[in-house]
């Protein structure tokens, strides 16, 4: 619906209006600095406390409430982990404070239900954010420096970073964002923006040169194609914009190709002898990194480590194993000369949250991603697919890209993956509770 700024002034309540406000500069305050964007959702967060405080204003979140026991089971299962955890100086605020990732999710499904206009509140802060953030980024790109005079990350090649400077979140934050725009756009009947936005993003997503994000683009575009009237057209049209970007790039087509092969173990390479003609799990750091999570878990099977230790619980056990304790090892993936490798984090949401926290947190995290993969394949086989289903879809899309086990992945538990994660979730919310037969 459309909304003009006396209806917002004169319908919302003062202390609406500033959660609003700070709901809507959400999206660009995630590029600008995590410190706003996390005061922003903690804000949000204590205000939803509050509503809980209130009978009246606790019932509107009652027909979401399969969902709030389904976390309050995830927060209960962290709060164990911390009781277990190896070190409770680390792990104590990150557990105890990550309810505030779901209470902002509340607080945009409060507003949602209570304002027909959110909806159009929320587009328009996607869109301004992604025109704000996609003109920097092409600036960056044409100039060499971005409007905050920040520089391309040279490495061979020029890589834009846009607000993020010398953080390569560029990409991961364009394709991440992606599938809640394309939602908004296809709920509000503005599909004709569509192209436009999926074209920009694969553009500046193709610049930033992050393998990760543009893998994970190249799969929202795999889902897409899935479900789009014109497969072949959009298959070649899209085939034909990554061969010319590639082309045009000798640069980004080493690292995209040439050099993830390596990694692979697939081409050799002087600096990757040491594979010994094996095919590795993306590179020799990450499958060390995974052999290392693996150990970890074995020993902390039903309450893992506690959130952020895994440094410190790899190092202790680093420290306590010896190399023919590896060598009879059957978890060292077949003999394959894995050794413990540390870092912050193991590069993967599912093998942290099995040494961070556990089993039974990884069988819901995992269960919920296949239920939104089934759900995405019953819309898929459906004939007359209508408008909530198909915004329900790209939603979905997000959260498969976000927990998509196949892949390399930052830190779990991380401020501002969670709050990116977790952002899309209060309309998915809104919408799930309207689609009944899928």
């Amino acid at each position: 619906m459309k909304i003009t700024f006396d209806q917002f002034y004169l319908k919302t309540k003062t202390l609406d209006k500033i959660l609003i406000f700070l709901i809507f500069f959400f999206p660009l305050f995630m590029s600008l600095s995590i410190f706003l964007a996390d005061l922003s959702a903690s804000i949000v967060s204590l205000f939803v406390l509050f509503l809980f405080l209130s009978k009246k204003e606790r019932l509107k979140f009652y027909q979401i409430k399969k969902s709030l026991y389904i976390f309050l089971i995830f927060y209960a299962f962290i709060l164990i982990s911390l009781i277990f955890s190896i070190s409770i100086e680390q792990s104590l605020l990150p557990s105890i404070f990550y309810i505030r990732y779901f209470l902002f999710v509340l607080g945009i499904f409060y507003f949602l239900e209570k304002y027909e206009f959110m909806e159009t509140i929320i587009f328009y802060s996607i869109l301004f954010t992604f025109l704000i953030v996609a003109a920097d980024s092409f600036i960056q790109f044409i100039f060499l420096k971005n409007i905050f005079n920040y520089p391309v990350i040279d490495e061979g090649m020029n890589i834009i970073t846009s607000f993020f400077n010398d953080e390569k979140k560029l990409g991961s934050y364009i394709v991440r964002l992606l599938p809640f725009s394309l939602s908004l756009l296809i709920y509000l009947k503005k599909d004709k923006l569509t192209y436009p936005v999926l074209i920009t993003s694969g553009i500046i997503v193709f610049l930033a040169a992050e393998r990760t994000a543009l893998f994970l683009f190249i799969l929202l575009l795999l889902f897409f194609f899935l479900i789009n009237k014109h497969k072949i057209k959009f298959a070649l049209f899209g085939l034909l914009i990554l061969m010319a970007l590639l082309t045009l790039s000798k640069d980004h087509r080493y690292k995209y190709l040439t050099y993830t092969l390596q990694q692979f173990g697939v081409i050799e390479a002087k600096w990757n002898s040491d594979y010994g003609g094996n095919v590795k799990f993306y590179s020799q750091e990450h499958e060390n990194l995974a052999y290392s999570a693996l150990q970890i878990f074995k020993k902390n099977i039903l309450t893992g480590t506690g959130i952020k230790t895994f440094y410190l619980a790899c190092n202790d056990l680093k420290s306590k194993m010896t190399t023919e304790t590896v060598k009879k090892d059957k978890m060292s993936f077949f003999n394959r000369n894995n050794k413990m490798k540390c870092s912050t984090h193991p590069h993967s949401y599912y093998l942290q949250i099995l040494s961070d926290s556990g089993i039974f947190l990884f069988i819901i995290v995992f269960s919920f991603f296949l239920h939104i993969l089934i759900k995405n394949i019953k819309i898929m086989f459906k004939k007359d697919i209508k408008i909530n289903e198909m915004s329900y879809y790209f939603l979905n899309v997000g959260i498969i890209i976000n927990l998509f086990p196949l892949i390399p992945s930052g830190n779990f538990y991380n401020n501002w993956l969670s709050l990116i994660m977790f952002y899309p979730l209060g309309f998915w919310l809104y919408i799930n509770q309207k689609i009944k037969d899928v």
